[in-house]
């Protein structure tokens, strides 16, 4: 036998991988709670700052200098004080500016802009420093999505701070802090923007990253020489022992050894926990396969002759439904065709067909609750109630009302079963039915396709008492077909799980329109099996075609 991995090296390796999830895990959450916390917190540093600035310019009347496109001496006095506030603010640009045309997206000017004192001291002039009212705002320092942002909040008179994440080519990725400014008249004529670097946050946040897959390096290399003796000493060697055992035992059975001969060797595991546990368990298993070995003779003798009296009630389940086709030779008016083929030994849909008089014939689709033995009882309970009853001379939603009482009366396994019981007038072609939960008829006129007729349900037969049912009718002519059929036609599964579905079983009888009833049902149960594949039969596949001549 080929030697895996041992468990040492699995549990390393798992922890490595763990561990490396949960640093994962813990960075993106972290840096998703951490980003947001820090842009909560600078968006709030940007709204204080850009407080204070707004609160200088309405003392200054700064919105009626930019309405009038003037600079004032009182012009450099409010420049001082934006000065002042930026010097004692940790932020990267503190301006305002306005559109010259407020329609036109690339309008935008500087009305003013503060530095602090390490800007003004780099001795350029101040005409190079500063930027006055008038200026037009460099190409490329704000972008499109920007602009038509600032736009919109002076367009609808915005009066609260706001905020933004915007890059340009001029100033990378920067925090937006803007407030509209208002002139003397409240018309909104430009804005009051604070700026902070988002570089300046992501350079936290790495630090932060950094942080954490540093702790989770060291975590895991303790975690992995903590679990590696831990390992060692509770899992490796109790397993190790049990192995042993197991494997002495195993060759016992390989070599055809007397069930009351078997032994199993004690491990000795006495770590206590799930190791000591599963070595008793182990044990205990051992011994029971002794004891299954010797009671597996009898048990097989029983087994088959379940499966013998399971074949005898298929065949007798069999005999049960209508089988000999045609069924009535003697009658030219219209042909029928019925097969039944369950999920196990035996199922519990059913069919059935009979003549109530010379023009009246009942036709029966029905579904049990339920599959094997059980399902069949109640099948062939149901099959004889409905019939008696039909018998009787009665309406078909009279039939199924009277049917669901006797049910009703002892039904202590809470079973049901969904009926379709339509009875044929045979003279006219007239189809009185009534439907108790189940599938809608097929029906296809003569010059048609086949198409689902959907009639209104009513509730299932046995589901409970005094249950009222309603009958409807419908006509065949000659040439057109009656289909009935249970849900394991269209609920037909294939290995991928998928169902057969109804629109693949009206293709299936469409592409066969013009034949027999019995080639009809061959067609379509051959259109099933192809779709199911290898796919197990999980339930009864039962269907009735019937044409009028």
């Amino acid at each position: 036998m080929k030697k895996g991995m041992s468990i040492k090296t699995k549990t390393v390796i798992a922890t490595i991988l763990f561990m490396s999830i949960l640093t994962a895990a813990i960075a993106v959450i972290g840096y998703k709670l951490y980003h947001d916390s820090l842009m909560r917190n600078y968006i709030t540093y940007t709204d204080t700052v850009l407080e204070y600035s707004y609160r200088s310019s309405v003392r200054h009347s700064f919105g009626d200098m930019i309405a009038d496109r003037e600079m004032p001496p009182d012009y450099e006095v409010f420049r001082e004080e934006l000065n002042q506030i930026k010097d004692s603010s940790d932020i990267e640009y503190l301006y305002a500016i306005y559109f010259e045309d407020i329609d036109e997206l690339h309008s935008l000017h500087y009305a003013i802009n503060a530095k602090n004192q390490k800007e003004l001291s780099s001795g350029k002039p101040l005409s190079e420093i500063y930027s006055y009212m008038g200026k037009p705002c460099e190409e490329g320092s704000f972008e499109d999505d920007t602009l038509k942002t600032l736009q919109q909040a002076v367009k609808n008179r915005n009066t609260e701070n706001a905020s933004l994440e915007g890059y340009s080519d001029e100033y990378g990725h920067m925090l937006n802090g803007y407030r509209v400014i208002y002139d003397s008249n409240d018309n909104a004529v430009g804005l009051i923007c604070v700026e902070i670097d988002i570089n300046r946050i992501n350079a936290e946040i790495h630090k932060y990253l950094l942080t954490v897959i540093l702790i989770a390096v060291i975590l895991t290399t303790v975690i992995i020489l903590l679990s590696t003796l831990n390992t060692r000493y509770y899992l490796i060697g109790p397993i190790v022992r049990i192995t042993k055992s197991s494997d002495l035992f195993l060759k016992q059975l390989q070599d055809n050894t007397d069930p009351d001969m078997l032994e199993y060797e004690d491990a000795h595991v006495n770590t206590g926990g799930e190791l000591s546990l599963l070595a008793i368990n182990v044990k205990s298993l051992a011994d029971g396969v002794a004891s299954y070995m010797t009671n597996l003779r009898a048990v097989t003798a029983e087994k088959e002759r379940i499966g013998t009296e399971l074949e005898l009630a298929k065949k007798i389940q069999a005999s049960m439904l209508p089988n000999i086709f045609p069924p009535f030779p003697e009658r030219t008016e219209f042909d029928i065709y019925a097969t039944m083929t369950p999920a196990k030994e035996v199922g519990g849909d059913f069919y059935d067909f009979f003549l109530i008089d010379d023009n009246h014939l009942g036709l029966v689709m029905a579904d049990v609750s339920g599959k094997g033995v059980p399902a069949a009882l109640f099948m062939m309970a149901s099959k004889i109630l409905l019939k008696n009853y039909a018998m009787t001379g009665s309406s078909p939603s009279k039939v199924l009302e009277q049917t669901n009482a006797q049910i009703c009366k002892n039904n202590e396994q809470e079973m049901f079963v969904t009926v379709w019981f339509g009875i044929l007038e045979i003279s006219t072609g007239r189809i009185t039915a009534a439907n108790a939960g189940h599938e809608y008829p097929i029906i296809k006129k003569t010059d048609g396709d086949f198409e689902l007729f959907k009639d209104k349900h009513g509730f299932v037969v046995g589901g409970m008492d005094g249950m009222k049912y309603k009958d409807y009718e419908l006509i065949l002519e000659k040439g057109d077909v009656l289909f009935l059929y249970t849900d394991g036609v269209a609920e037909a599964t294939n290995v991928k799980n998928e169902l057969f579905g109804t629109d693949r079983l009206l293709t299936a009888l469409n592409n066969s329109k013009t034949a027999d009833p019995k080639v009809l049902l061959e067609n379509v149960k051959s259109a099933v099996d192809e779709f199911a594949g290898e796919a197990e039969q999980f339930d009864d596949l039962t269907m009735l075609g019937i044409i009028l001549k």
